[in-house]
Parts: C-alpha cells; structure tokens; sequence
C-alpha cells in the first residue's frame, strides 16, 4: 500500500526532481564554453556583414549623385564644346559650369574634397576644390579611376588615399560623360572624403571592448578607432592576425579568434561588395565568456532550490498532505474563474481519484482554456488583414463565448474617424452608439482614454451609448504604441456584465496585441512600397496589387470606371532648360493639381515619368471627359514659380472607359494610351476619347476582336517628337 501512496510518489518524485536539475546543470556547464565561442563567432560576423552593407549602400549612393551630375545636358554640351573648340573656344558654357560646380561644392563641401570636369584627354577645365588642394599631384590622365570610367563607361571609384594637401583620406569618383551618340567626352569627378564610408565603421561601439575596420586588398587599415593606423598600418604583418588578415584580402567572409598583445579576441569579417575592401568586427573574448560564471552560479542557486524544495515538499507530504493539495486546488479555480494568471505548458494525464486526480482534472480544463487561445492566435496570424482579424474576432466573442452583441470599431487616428468592421454591414443604424463618433473619434471615451470603459459600476459612464434602456456595455480599447487603433464594444441585455465573458474576451484581445502590430506594420511597409516618393501619389505598383479588387467592387455594384491617361506636354524641354531639379518640381505640382481636381475616392498613379494613369470610380457615361477636360484647364492655368522663372506647361489626355470599351481592365488602360497619342499628334492639350477605329488588328480589320488586348502603347519619345 505505501509503494502506492501519494507519500511514496512524493518521495520518489523529490529525489528524482533533484537528481534531473544536477544532471543538467553539469551538462549545460559542460558545453557552455563551446556554445559561447560558437555564439560569439556568429554575432561578430553578423556585425561585420551589416556594417559591410551599410558602406556599399554608401559608396553607390555618391556614384549616383556623381553620375547625375554628368548625365546633365548642360555638362555635356559643355564637354562636347571644349574637346571640339578647346578652353578658349568654349568660355562661355565654361562660365555656366564653373559657376554650377562651385555652388555644387559650397552646398556639399563637408562631404567631398572638390568637384572637377575633364576632357576627353583627361584634363579638368572645370574644378572647385578646398582652399590649398590642387588636382595635378593626381594625374587624372593616369588615374587608375579615370582609366576604368573610360574603359568600362560605367562610373568609377578608386581607392582611399592620404591628401597630400589636407591630409585627409579621401578617394576619387569619376562619372564618364559621353555624347547622344555615345562618344566618349571626359568625366565628372569628385574628391569624397573617405570620413562619409569610414565614420560609420569607426564609431561603431561593440560592448565594452569591441571595435570595427576595414582594410584594403594589401591588408592596409583603411579605417580605424585609431587615426594613427590608418593608412599605415598592414595587417599582414601584425603577428597572430595573418590568417585571418589573408582571408580577408581574398575577399572571403568568416571569424576568427586569435590573441593581440596577450588579450585573447574574436573578430568577424566579410567583403565589400563591388571595392577589394573588408570590414571585421573585433571584440575581447572575456566579455562573452564572462556570462559562463553567471550561468554557473545561476545552475548551482536552481540545484540548491530544487533540493531544498524537495525538502519542503517531503517534510510538509509526511506532516500534512492534503491541505497543501486542496489549496492548489483551490487556487486552479480561482484561476478558471479570472482571479488569477497561470503559465502552464502540459496536460496531466488523471490515474486516481484522489486530490492529484481532481488537481489533475482542473490543469486540464485550464490547459483546454489556453489551447483555445493558441488556436486562435494560430488562426488571425494565417489572415491576410486588419479586417480579418477583428470579423475572426467577433465571430469568437459572440458564437463561441455568447456575449450577445460585438461591434469592433477600427481608428484611424490621422483621420479623427472610426470605421465599423464588425459586423459587416451598411449604414451606422445599428451601432448603439451615436454615430457621430464614425467622423469624430474623439468623442469614443474609450478611444479618447486609452482605456476600458464600463457601464458597471455607473450606467451612465458615457453619453455617446444609445443602447436600449436596461442595456449594458463594456468598451475595451485596443492599444498599441499609446494609441487607440480600435475599440471592441460588448453590449448585454441585462446588468451586470458577465465577469467570465468579459475576462475571457479580455484574454484572446491581449493575445491578439501582437498579430495586430505586426499587420499594422506589414500594411504600413506595404503602403510605402505603394506610393512614388517623388510625388506622393501611387506607384505603378499599387495599380498591379489592387487592379483585381478594384474592378471586382465596380462590377458588383454594377458601374464603371473611368479612365484617363495623361502626358506633360513637352516637358523634356523642361528638364533640358531648367535642369531636372525644376522638373521635379512641376511633376510634383502636376500631381496636386490632379489629385485636387478628382474625387477623394478616385485613384490618382504616377504611370512613369511625366504620364500619369487617373482612375475614376463609379463614373456615369461620359462623365470622364468632362473630368478630363477639367484637369487640362487646370494644369493650363497652373504656374510653378521658380527661383528665376515661372514655368507653365500643358497636357494631353486620352480617356476610355471600363468595361464600355472593353471587358478587360488593362486593355482598357491600353486604349486610354491610344487616346493619348492621338491628343499628342492632332496637337497636345486637348482630350481625346478613344474609340475603336484609332487602331487596326492584324486581320485589317478596325478595333480590337473579342478577347484580344489593345497594341501595346506608344514610348515616350515618340510623343515628345
């Protein structure tokens, strides 16, 4: 009967629970040292590889400025006149450029050294350069970096050298300049100062001893906490760093632990993607191994409390076994009742009928509780939206728990609205609050709070409930980041409230905090990809994403959409003659005047380069041209004032509309495209409806035949001739 007792069972699971943790405990000692070193290998490399990425980011962002620069009409025309007329025969562009050169280096001189504009030859006839440094110590002609900008006509960057002037590191960019024709002309080059990639390496800050460089394809120091080392210092003569110093000449990626003057380190390295550099990461080894003695004395404390638990738990088992028992018991239910928080992570399977038995039994329910809401995070983090989550959330809360009525409100804080998403319906009839608060959302208490309002305690708690008399409410705000971004409101037929409803919908909301963040954060990422920086209004992407949805919602309600593609009329001779910042300048202001001649909800696109896509939803015939027409006067009467001028353009535009023309929405796009090209050949600003004789199939025949997708749309440069 003993070997059967719960006495027994205590006893033997006592001793066995302090012979597991010391088991353990000597096998995590045991492997800790390796564990660590592994760990601390992979952190310092995962350093090296980001800090790599963000100099290759770096460096290819000043090749790209430097190569604008050269790609401008006017640097080209310049260059074209000095290598045909020579400096003397050329004075007059030369001002020009000399003049934008020196502006171009008094508004960027504390990143680059000078700016400077060569001839085929390689001689500069155009330079601004800091006070005392002069280009001829650099023989541009000779110039490893002037000869690959010639040789590969792609831009250039050369290697980080010491300013014989300054004293500075710095290193040269050149950007080929060629004719229309593809003639080789000179360069535009630039003197950047090796501070803009090396700042990010020396001031990075590894722990207590940790530090970056980076090295060139010679093993010299390129950058270093220590200006000293800097272009002095090879490391392949560093005695203990060979190895891994030859590695990383060879462009390969890694770690290493080696010791440097009797300190035992670990450094992590990887190439630069595009230079012959390498970036490591180095780091005192004792800061990662010291966390080993912390863990030691960490598994010794939990031996020690596991023997002296078992102790207890013994001693307590002879003297008094059940009354211990009964108030775990006891406490399960409080728990099962919301009175209290468990973490639990396994079912107990039930052998007896004694108190382990019922003890068992009540885990279980709470453990059946829990499952329910791993299910359920399981199930919203599988949907594919906001609007998903919380119509998944609803249905919970009203099928599964019977609260009798749920309405999920979502904010949108930069609008002052609230949007009802659940239950999905129509109208704000049935909402049982005033629906003011739909344009208003300052006036939701909970929302304004931050907090739970409930009518519990004081009916009238808020004003804007207009629940039948009787009614109660509990108004539960999501919040993330300190704000509201949607408040779930619970109404029941009678007072009180259910406490057990209301805990254990409180219990799947906390669960749900995480999946709402990260799709909020998903759709703002997505949003951004969706939307032209240069603008601020959509990209062509957004038209691929949200095309499908956006002709299924016009379908269902049985409309259309209108559809106008417009062009800039001669708008090259605006960057050609004002330069491409003025023609920034007007796109953008192009598309204001648009977006403030449509409807909020009409979808405005910028298509590529001055054409922009417009698309009208739920149109009635004919009501595209007349929008059409509207914006033509518009960007008519439309002025960008400019420093020293005022620039006024037109636009053509060509309209069709779906699913009128056609049943397929980009063939119809397509169509608005011919539109356009016929406005740009009968003349530029004027609007022109497409109709199906504008183009002629391979069978001779006018229009499209059913099924078939219109020609593909004209170029650019066709409507600009």
């Amino acid at each position: 009967m003993f070997l059967k007792s719960i006495r027994f069972k205590l006893i033997v699971g006592g001793i066995l629970a302090a012979l597991i943790p010391t088991a353990i405990g000597y096998v995590a000692i045991t492997d800790s040292t390796k564990a660590v070193s592994q760990l601390s290998e992979t952190n310092e490399q995962f350093i090296a590889e980001g800090i790599a990425m963000q100099v290759e980011a770096t460096l290819e962002g000043e090749m790209k400025f430097t190569a604008s620069f050269a790609t401008r009409a006017q640097v080209r025309n310049t260059a074209e006149s000095v290598n045909a007329k020579g400096v003397a025969g050329a004075a007059e562009a030369l001002k020009l450029v000399r003049q934008d050169i020196k502006k171009r280096f008094e508004l960027l001189n504390t990143n680059y050294v000078g700016f400077f504009i060569t001839d085929a030859a390689g001689l500069p006839f155009a330079e601004a350069m800091e006070t005392g440094e002069s280009l001829q110590p650099w023989d541009i002609p000779q110039h490893p970096c002037f000869i690959e900008a010639k040789t590969t006509r792609k831009v250039a960057s050369g290697e980080i050298v010491r300013s014989r002037f300054t004293g500075e590191p710095v290193m040269m960019i050149c950007a080929p300049i060629f004719t229309e024709n593809g003639a080789f002309l000179g360069v535009v080059g630039s003197l950047l100062k090796a501070s803009v990639l090396t700042d990010m390496i020396v001031k990075r800050k590894i722990g207590e001893t940790g530090y970056c460089f980076m090295i060139n394809q010679a093993g010299i120091i390129i950058a270093h906490p220590d200006e000293k080392n800097i272009l002095k210092l090879n490391l392949l003569k560093i005695p203990a760093m060979e190895k891994m110093a030859q590695a990383m000449v060879d462009g390969k990626a890694g770690a290493e632990s080696y010791v440097f003057k009797g300190i035992r380190k670990v450094a992590g390295f990887t190439p630069v993607k595009g230079k012959s550099w390498s970036v490591a990461a180095a780091q005192n080894a004792e800061e990662f191994f010291a966390g080993i003695l912390s863990l030691r004395n960490s598994i010794t404390l939990i031996v020690l409390f596991s023997v002296m638990a078992t102790c207890a738990v013994i001693f307590m088992a002879a003297t008094s076994l059940t009354r211990p028992l009964n108030i775990v018991i006891q406490g399960l239910e409080d728990i099962a009742r919301g009175k209290g928080q468990a973490a639990l992570s396994r079912r107990i399977k039930v052998t007896s009928n004694d108190e382990i038995g019922i003890l068992s039994e009540k885990f279980n329910h709470l453990m059946e509780s829990l499952h329910g809401i791993a299910v359920f995070k399981k199930v919203i983090e599988e949907e594919d939206n906001l609007e998903d989550i919380y119509l998944c959330m609803g249905n919970l809360f009203t099928q599964k728990l019977g609260i009798p009525h749920c309405f999920i409100f979502q904010v949108a804080n930069e609008k002052k609205t609230m949007t009802l998403v659940y239950p999905e319906q129509d109208g704000a009839a049935s909402i049982l609050c005033d629906p003011e608060i739909l344009d208003r959302c300052e006036l939701c208490k909970a929302n304004r709070l931050g907090h739970i309002v409930s009518s519990t305690h004081f009916p009238a708690v808020c004003r804007q409930f207009t629940g039948p008399s009787g009614t109660s409410h509990h108004c539960h705000p999501i919040v993330l980041s300190g704000a509201a971004v949607a408040v779930v409101m619970f109404v029941f037929n009678s007072a009180p409230i259910n406490d057990d409803q209301i805990f254990k919908a409180e219990e799947y909301i906390n669960e749900s905090l995480a999946v709402i963040e990260t799709k909020r954060l998903m759709r703002s990422l997505r949003d951004t990809a969706l939307i032209d920086e240069q603008t601020g209004i959509h990209n062509r992407r957004y038209l691929h994403e949200y095309s499908e949805k956006i002709v299924a919602g016009v379908l269902r309600r049985g409309k259309s959409i209108g559809l106008i593609m417009c062009d800039l009329d001669f708008f090259k001779r605006v960057n050609d003659t004002h330069g491409h910042q003025a023609g920034d300048i007007v796109l953008r202001a192009t598309a204001q005047v648009i977006k403030q001649s449509v409807r909020e909800a009409d979808i405005v696109i910028r298509f590529g380069g001055e054409e922009f896509l417009i698309v009208l939803l739920d149109v009635d015939g004919g009501e595209t041209m007349l929008i059409a027409e509207k914006i033509r006067v518009h960007i008519e009467q439309l002025m960008v004032k400019l420093p020293e001028v005022i620039i006024q353009t037109t636009i053509s535009l060509g309209v069709s509309e779906f699913p009128l023309d056609t049943d397929t929405l980009w063939s119809c796009i397509n169509y608005a495209d011919i539109a356009l090209y016929r406005a740009k050949t009968e003349g530029r600003n004027r609007c022109v409806r497409f109709s199906r004789e504008m183009w002629t199939n391979s069978d001779g025949v006018t229009g499209p035949r059913p099924g078939t997708a219109a020609p593909p749309p004209h170029s650019n440069q066709e409507m600009q001739s």
